[in-house]
């Protein structure tokens, strides 16, 4: 690990509004855990890389494998600037990054893992690691360490390791932290309580606990039936049991039209659960030997139900049946979150907690474990912006009436009027349904495309749809749940006007209701409805308006299309940027006309 240089910290950029203050509030209160909430667009990457790169190693958490290049890239941008040589890199598991398995077309997690541990010895690009003298120049990014072992015939993932003994900073996964069996990787070279740890995004660490969570299908005991009936008759009839009990839940269902049940995973306990898991093993064995992909669905019916028995009656954890057309899914759904990261936290010098979507900052604390800290809001210059809330409508309930489907029918005309590149973002994809066809006359009235985002898209088709309406304009027509309301960024003309529709609460199935109780159960029937229901739907809201502003040069029109938005319980939970005015639905055209006027002045 290198020596860290000593000294005042340096900034790379012109600082902006709030990003020195923010930058010392890090480095002040680093060691107790910090919380920040800032806005999209707030540069928080570089101010946290500035803040801590001096100080200590820094393990930088993501969502997901596929963000893990974005600090990397900061940090090539900051070494150029302030003539500095840290040195860093983004992470990846075994299944991005195994030249052996993309040779073999595996792609998936397990068989990629079996195919490591039972080739490792023999593999021509594990064996040349051992003589390996490397010694990084500049920070990498994923695709530039698969390039560069690709030509030299080496192993991408092994090869990451060689690099954690140089890394000033590491990207990766927040799986990494989260499951102790993963994160051994990373700490048996760079011991957590000499590094920092930066989770991004961390309003999404509520569904940490996700990583525990597992499911078989109908179809998987059907396989594992056909797997055992020529090995072994006794554990058939077992597999048969099991496969029975699952088609007679799926029926039931059926009949009675429930989507979703709670199921007792015990009456789905066998005494040759082990047996199974055995048999399992040794049909991937054989199949990994003839050149097969080494998959078994009897091992992963019997490892799904050894490791479910093993958290059953564990507070947080339950198990859900779901029926579909001809199908089931058993699933482990494990709702915890602070009782797992509270643990986490405590192995790192410090930890910082990022997001434009934190507070109420002391809510998100209690929610995933953090038992002391120094939290703060940081705003920043954004370009102009006006919000409107229409007073007399409102998604509230199952399905939309035809009242208030003219209504909104009658706002969409409105909002469609503006001479500018917008988005109708509504609550759900059944809101948007029932409204599609309003949506498809307003854009004829006005000769305006739209791109809809669909349920299902593929990230291909979602980027397709992205460019396109980039390059052509019009309206992006999508959901506060979908990928276009978080992932995606929209500067300058790209997108100036913004109507949302309703409020994207989880729909109340049981699944919803599960999870509600259950954080009535630990945070107590008030707060832990807020905590379950409320922020999270609010966040949603936050993050799609997050994307019409990202720097003071853009602006933006605002139209909250539910009254409800007025409630304080909702109205406090919005950006700190806009200050939002009530207007009846009546005026809601002429108001709407006039708020795009006084931005374009």
């Amino acid at each position: 690990m290198k020596e860290k240089l000593a000294g005042k910290t340096s900034f790379p950029y012109k600082p902006r509004k709030g990003q020195i203050e923010a930058l010392k509030f890090i480095k002040k209160h680093a060691k107790e855990n910090v919380c920040i909430d800032a806005p999209t667009g707030f540069g928080k990457t570089a101010v946290i890389l500035s803040a801590l790169l001096p100080i200590a190693p820094i393990v930088w958490a993501v969502r997901t494998g596929n963000e893990a290049d974005r600090p990397i890239e900061e940090l090539k941008e900051i070494n150029k600037r302030l003539n500095t040589d840290y040195f860093g890199f983004s992470f990846r598991g075994k299944k991005d990054m195994c030249l052996l398995a993309r040779e073999k077309g595996l792609d998936d997690t397990e068989s990629v893992a079996y195919l490591c541990k039972r080739s490792r010895d023999n593999c021509p690009y594990y064996i040349p690691i051992e003589s390996l003298r490397f010694k990084p120049s500049e920070p990498m990014l994923y695709t530039e360490i698969l390039e560069l072992c690709r030509e030299n015939g080496i192993c991408p993932y092994y090869f990451q390791r060689e690099l954690l003994f140089h890394a000033d900073v590491v990207s990766l996964s927040y799986n990494y932290i989260v499951h102790p069996s993963l994160g051994w990787v990373i700490k048996s070279v760079i011991p957590f309580e000499d590094c920092f740890l930066v989770v991004d995004e961390a309003h999404n660490l509520r569904y940490a606990g996700s990583i525990f969570s597992d499911e078989i299908t109908l179809n998987t005991a059907r396989n594992a039936l056909k797997e055992v009936e020529k090995l072994d008759k006794e554990v058939a009839k077992e597999v048969e049991g099991i496969l029975l009990l699952m088609e007679e839940l799926r029926k039931d269902m059926e009949k009675k039209g429930e989507e979703e049940r709670k199921v007792d995973i015990q009456e789905f306990y066998s005494d040759y659960l082990n047996v199974m898991k055995k048999l399992g093993e040794e049909i991937r064995r054989r199949k990994f030997e003839d050149g097969k992909a080494p998959r078994s669905s009897l091992y992963r019916l019997a490892t799904f139900l050894i490791e479910s028995m093993n958290f059953d009656g564990i507070k947080g954890v339950v198990f859900i049946a779901k029926a579909e057309s001809d199908n089931l899914r058993l699933e482990r759904w494990d709702m915890r979150c602070g009782e797992i990261l509270k643990k986490r936290w405590r192995q790192f010098k410090g930890c910082i907690f990022c997001s434009g979507t934190l507070k109420p900052i002391k809510a998100f604390a209690e929610m995933v474990g953090i038992e002391s800290y120094a939290g703060r809001h940081f705003s920043t210059e954004l370009g102009r912006n006006e919000c409107l809330i229409v007073r007399g409508v409102s998604t509230r309930g199952e399905s939309l009436t035809e009242k208030q489907k003219k209504k909104y029918g009658i706002l969409i005309d409105e909002f469609m009027k503006i001479e500018a590149n917008s988005a109708i973002f509504s609550a759900s994809y059944r809101i948007q349904r029932e409204l599609m066809p309003y949506i498809a006359n307003a854009a004829k009235e006005t000769g305006k495309e739209i791109f809809v985002e669909k349920q299902g898209m593929s990230g291909d088709e979602g980027r397709k749809l992205l460019d396109e309406f980039k390059k052509k304009g019009g309206v992006l027509v999508a959901t506060m749940t979908g990928r276009f309301a978080e992932g995606a960024d929209f500067p300058g003309k790209e997108l100036e006007a913004m109507l949302l529709i309703g409020i994207p609460f989880d729909r109340m199935t049981l699944r919803t209701q599960l999870y509600i109780d259950y954080y009535m159960d630990v945070f107590g029937e008030e707060k832990g409805w807020y905590y379950a229901y409320v922020i999270p739907a609010m966040q949603r809201t936050c993050q799609a308006m997050g994307r019409a502003l990202r720097g003071k040069e853009d602006r933006a029109l605002f139209v909250l299309g539910d009254e409800r938005y007025r409630e304080r319980i909702y109205s406090r939970l919005l950006p700190e940027y806009v200050k939002p005015k009530s207007v009846d639905f009546e005026e809601v055209g002429e108001e709407m006309q006039k708020s795009w006027h006084l931005l374009r002045i």
